[in-house]
């Protein structure tokens, strides 16, 4: 209403529309569109090291404003070795029930933000025991 100074902080994409009206009488309209882009707020490690100590046992993607999500690991010779689609679900460093050596994997990240946005992430992750 008459805040001089007002505060938003939406959690979508969100147009705002301010109107003035001067002591005559004379209004003026502005309009501003707030633009969320979740793609900074999306991290995963490069490095984890799955060997019970309750130190980075567990790799997991984190972050906010994902829609929808999909995550694999591949080991080496393009065996898949993780997936998930549930940012709750981490990789121990199995597969197939098995310890899996310490080695380079790489990892495809491919995330619907909250507000539309599509983040599509390729890299490496070094598992060390």
């Amino acid at each position: 209403p008459n805040d001089a100074a007002p505060v938003a902080t939406p959690s979508e994409t969100v147009t705002y529309t301010l109107v003035v009206t001067d002591s005559l009488g004379c209004t003026d309209t502005a309009y501003v569109t707030i633009t969320l882009d979740y793609f900074t707020n999306l991290g995963l490690p490069n490095i984890f090291s799955p060997n019970g100590d309750g130190n980075n046992d567990v790799l997991y993607v984190r972050g906010s404003g994902v829609n929808t999500l999909q995550f694999m690991i591949y080991d080496r010779w393009g065996e898949k070795v993780f997936e998930t689609s549930n940012m709750e679900t981490g990789w121990d460093g199995t597969y197939k029930g098995k310890d899996l050596n310490s080695a380079v994997f790489v990892y495809l990240l491919e995330a619907t933000m909250l507000g539309g946005s599509i983040l599509e992430k390729k890299g490496n992750i070094t598992l060390v025991r």
